[in-house]
């Protein structure tokens, strides 16, 4: 009787976050990717076309009986143990009866979820001979690192530095033909200039309700009674799908950032550019083969979930371009699939595994913002700063973003929107309307002139609606020009809360990446 095997890698974020270099974690993530792949550790053990699920650590595969689903599970758990030591998987394994392949494919998935939460944990010996300790970890060394001959590592990180060059290769791809750029790996080569105290965004994208929209589509295939061979050619169909939607938003990203580079006439810098013009930086050069660094690192990419990390200027920016390849996504079979970002603005070296998760949480209030509100479509929320080690969004929100009038000074998260014409606040809204419109906007001619009294407004929304009322007034008998968009009202509010200071905090740290930028200097060329 055939046999479907689940695969579910456990620990992603622990596993690919053990350590806090760069270079180690875009190498444990490939590794994750790795381990549920067909190029990668299903190379030789099964055939493509038995795959009907595979990536992002996840992975369906079917068998002709139990006996080769049984043999697969050891040869595949053995390669896992010698290539990729840390990473835990589960397996479990569904019968398919005659015409109910659809029927074992939701078993399949109860007992997956079923097989997390009942797993008793591993409690391996670490070493108990070994006295020397991983720099990067902490775990007992077994190795010493490659190029630092005086450092010593564990065997998890040996691994992972062992396929730092396959791991690269894996994203060359979304830069197609451009030879003289490169990913970096390293923060520090992300945008930032020497002596600052610069930031990086952790961008984290993960698509709505997309386990519901397969469960739905199970039911109707139960319910239909659909030939096996149809159920699994449309599962094929749109997990492949959903694996190009996750691609073609990351490809959009890096994309953007290309569109918004020029070099100087003499070719010795690259600068990215955009709105405002103050805030545009130059690349850095790699000191091995001096390609220019493009100021982002993709991280994780597994269907609709996507991480990278970027120059903190860039990370909004970046964000809603890869929100609106989702926006606009037609899955076969599932239709449109929107998607969520969560967006942790920290400092360079802040510890990575908590701004990742700082962004996953983020994340999850955007997705929240939603539900609350009964609507489709896309949200963002954003943090500026690293949070405290187990605090929730809420009670971020609660302990900075709530006057004593209980007033709330935030409008986070927000909904993407259409448009600067939105007459509510949406992210699109707030980009460009209250942030960059020529007329009312907090950096456009009028208000640009008067930078003090924009910074003022982030101290007198936090006095309250009186105070913000009162000091318009005043300052319109001077310049009556001086207006804010809708729906904000005379008061500085929408309701019981404000975006100003959502906009005051960003406007120094909001690029908006320039797509037009080389036609405006068509004498310089890209290198």
């Amino acid at each position: 009787m055939p046999v479907l095997i689940g695969i579910d890698v456990l620990g992603v974020q622990r596993f690919v976050f053990a350590s806090n270099r760069l270079r180690d974690v875009v190498t444990g993530s490939f590794l994750v990717h790795w381990s549920t792949s067909y190029q990668g550790a299903f190379s030789g053990l099964v055939v493509e076309n038995s795959i009907l699920l595979a990536g992002g650590g996840n992975a369906i595969v079917e068998f002709s009986s139990t006996p080769d689903a049984k043999l697969f599970a050891a040869r595949y758990s053995r390669l896992l143990y010698d290539e990729v030591p840390g990473l835990e998987v589960v397996f479990v394994n569904q019968e398919i009866e005659n015409g109910k392949k659809a029927v074992a494919l939701q078993k399949l998935q109860l007992k997956l979820a079923r097989a997390k939460t009942e797993r008793v944990p591993s409690v391996p010996l670490s070493g108990l001979s070994v006295t020397a300790s991983c720099m990067e970890t902490g775990l007992p060394a077994t190795r010493v690192d490659r190029d630092e001959k005086t450092v010593t590592i564990s065997r998890n990180i040996y691994n992972r530095r062992d396929k730092k060059s396959e791991a690269n290769r894996f994203w060359e791809k979304y830069m197609e033909d451009k030879t003289c750029y490169d990913f970096p790996l390293e923060l520090d080569k992300l945008g930032r200039d020497k002596g600052d105290t610069s930031l990086i965004g952790i961008v984290h994208v993960d698509g709505n309700g997309v386990g519901g929209k397969i469960k739905q589509w199970l039911t109707e295939k139960i319910d239909s009674t659909a030939d096996d061979d149809a159920v699994r050619c449309e599962y094929k169909e749109w997990s492949l799908a959903i694996d190009r939607l996750g691609q073609k938003a990351l490809q959009a990203v890096v994309d953007r950032i290309f569109q918004s580079v020029v070099a100087s006439r003499d070719g010795q810098k690259v600068k990215v550019s955009g709105t405002p013009a103050r805030l545009g930086f130059t690349l850095s050069q790699s000191n091995i083969h001096g390609r220019w660094l493009l100021p982002i690192r993709p991280i994780l990419l597994g269907g609709d979930d996507l991480t990278f990390v970027c120059d903190g200027r860039l990370a909004l920016d970046l964000a809603e371009t890869a929100l609106g390849v989702f926006e606009h996504s037609n899955i076969p079979h599932l239709g449109n699939i929107t998607a969520s970002a969560g967006i942790a603005i920290v400092r360079v070296h802040s510890p990575f595994a908590r701004g990742y998760e700082l962004a996953e949480k983020l994340c999850g209030s955007a997705k929240g913002k939603l539900k609350e509100e009964n609507v489709p479509g896309c949200a963002l929320d954003w943090h500026i700063g690293i949070a405290r080690p187990g605090e929730t969004v809420t009670s971020i929100r609660n302990r900075q973003y709530q006057a004593n009038n209980s007033k709330q000074l935030s409008c986070r998260p927000y909904r993407l929107g259409i448009g600067k014409d939105d007459n509510k606040e949406t992210w699109r809204w707030l980009s460009r309307m209250l942030l960059d419109d020529s007329n009312c906007g907090l950096r456009g001619d009028v208000w640009s002139e008067r930078r003090n009294k924009v910074k003022a407004l982030a101290e007198l929304v936090r006095e309250g609606p009186g105070d913000v009322s009162s000091a318009l007034d005043a300052w319109r008998v001077v310049e009556n020009k001086l207006q804010l968009p809708l729906p904000i009202s005379n008061d500085g509010f929408v309701s019981n809360r404000t975006p100003l200071l959502d906009a005051v905090e960003i406007m120094d740290l909001h690029l908006v990446l320039d797509e037009a930028y080389r036609t405006k200097i068509v004498e310089e060329k890209l290198p």
